[in-house]
This record gives C-alpha cells, structure tokens and sequence, in this order.
C-alpha cells in the first residue's frame, strides 16, 4: 500500500516537472531586449534643445557652400584637364608641323655623297646652278646629270616652280661645298651641312615660289637639327664661288642667318 501511495507521488511530481519545463515556459511573457543608448553629450543636448529656424538657415547655407566650394573645385579641375588636353593638341599640331615632309619630292641619286649615320648637323649652305651643258638651263633632268658628271649632288634642289627634290638624305655627307672655311674657322664644311641647290642663272632671279618653298625647307630643317648658321657658298669658299647668284638674303626667315 505504502509502496504504491510513494509510485503515485513520485508520477505526480514527476508530471509536474514535465509540465513546468514545457508548458509553463510558453505560457510567460516574451524577453525584452533593452538596448540602453550611450549617454547624450551635454553640449549636444543643449544645442539641439535650442534648435531653431536660424541654426537650420546657417547649416543649409553651410552646406550650399560646400557644395559651391565642391563646384567649383570640380570646374577648376575640368579646366585644367582641358587645357593639359588642349596643350596636348597644340603640340601634336606643332610636331606634325615639324615633321612634315609631304612637300620633298624624293629624288635620290646614287653618287655625290658619302653614306653616314652619327654625323651633327649645324650648317645649311644656299647654292645656285643651272643646266650649262643643255639647251635648256632650268632642265630638272638636265641639271641632275651635269651633277652626275662632276660626281657632286646637294641634299636638296629646288626648281623654278618652287618644286623640292631630296637627293641625298640628310644623314648622308653630300659633295656640295667643296673647299670651304666656316665663319668659326671650322674647315670641310661637307662634313656638318646640308647643301641646298635653287635652278638660277648669272644674270636672272630667283622665283617668289622658290623663296617661299626654300623658307618652308629651312623651317623644316631648323626643327629637325640644331642648325646654327644659314649660309651661302660663297660665304664659305669666297675665292672659288660666287653663289647663290643674285639672293635677296631680305626673304630668308630665319634667326640663323649670317646676313641678318
């Protein structure tokens, strides 16, 4: 009896505790989670308690202003970008210029000058010539084979229409000064010059097209060596030549001229 009183206890509790651990915990309230903000700061407090239209007009302005500032920043930076860009232009345009040669005809010859690659170039040297061997003086062809004969040839050679012919590349040492003397003392002028034939007679002038192509050449070659002297042969080899015949030295546009 007493045995069975203990069993209907033990099940009583027994059940009890089943049913506080399941049933009793479905039954409470649900946990609150508090999240305690941080304190406020006291000067904070303050001017936010004292906020008022004005605050509101000096923070908007504020922020109009640093937005004008950010404008502006951004203009100025635009700006420069376009005038880097803009100087990247000009100098494209400047080294086309430069290096425009659209207007040499290559006319190269196989004798008169001796090949060379490390050679520096300081001197252009203005010579004048004419075919005085054929019926016809201003003869491109002509003239060519009179300086075959005599084994010389110039770099370049411009014709009476303005026309300019590349015989002898600027790299090359062409046999178009002969004996000559530098007004620095130098000797064998050859060596650091570029020889330039105009077609001209003793007793004619030069054409405007040659001046204005010759002036289109020196420009050329100023911006490709360092040239130092714009001279004529007779300049240089006074007791053998008189060219160039007739040269008005007043229409040559070039700072490196020893006649200006």
């Amino acid at each position: 009896m007493k045995t069975k009183i203990i069993l209907i206890l033990l099940i009583l509790t027994l059940s009890l505790l089943v049913w506080r651990l399941f049933v009793g915990n479905f039954s409470q309230k649900p946990i609150e989670i508090i999240i305690k903000k941080p304190a406020k700061n006291p000067e904070k407090i303050t001017r936010n308690e004292n906020f008022s239209n004005d605050s509101i007009e000096n923070n908007s302005s504020e922020i109009k202003n640093n937005s004008d500032s950010k404008n502006s920043e951004t203009i100025e930076i635009e700006e420069k970008t376009w005038e880097v860009a803009n100087n990247n232009v000009t100098n494209k345009k400047d080294e086309q210029k430069t290096t425009d040669t659209s207007f040499i005809i290559n006319k190269k010859v196989l004798w008169g000058y001796n090949p060379s690659n490390n050679r520096t170039i300081d001197t252009l040297v203005i010579h004048s010539s004419y075919d005085a061997l054929g019926s016809e003086p201003y003869d491109i062809n002509g003239l060519i084979k009179e300086y075959q004969q005599y084994s010389v040839a110039p770099h370049f050679l411009i014709d009476r229409k303005g026309n300019v012919y590349k015989l002898v590349d600027e790299k090359n040492i062409a046999y178009h000064a002969g004996i000559s003397k530098m007004p620095d003392g130098r000797t064998e002028a050859n060596n650091f010059s570029i020889g330039v034939e105009l077609m001209n007679t003793e007793e004619d002038n030069y054409t405007s097209a040659q001046y204005l192509s010759l002036n289109k050449l020196i420009n050329y070659l100023e911006n490709n060596h360092s040239i130092r002297y714009v001279l004529g042969h007779q300049d240089i080899s006074p007791d053998r030549k008189t060219d160039p015949w007739n040269f008005d030295w007043e229409k040559i546009e070039s700072e490196k001229s020893i006649h200006n």
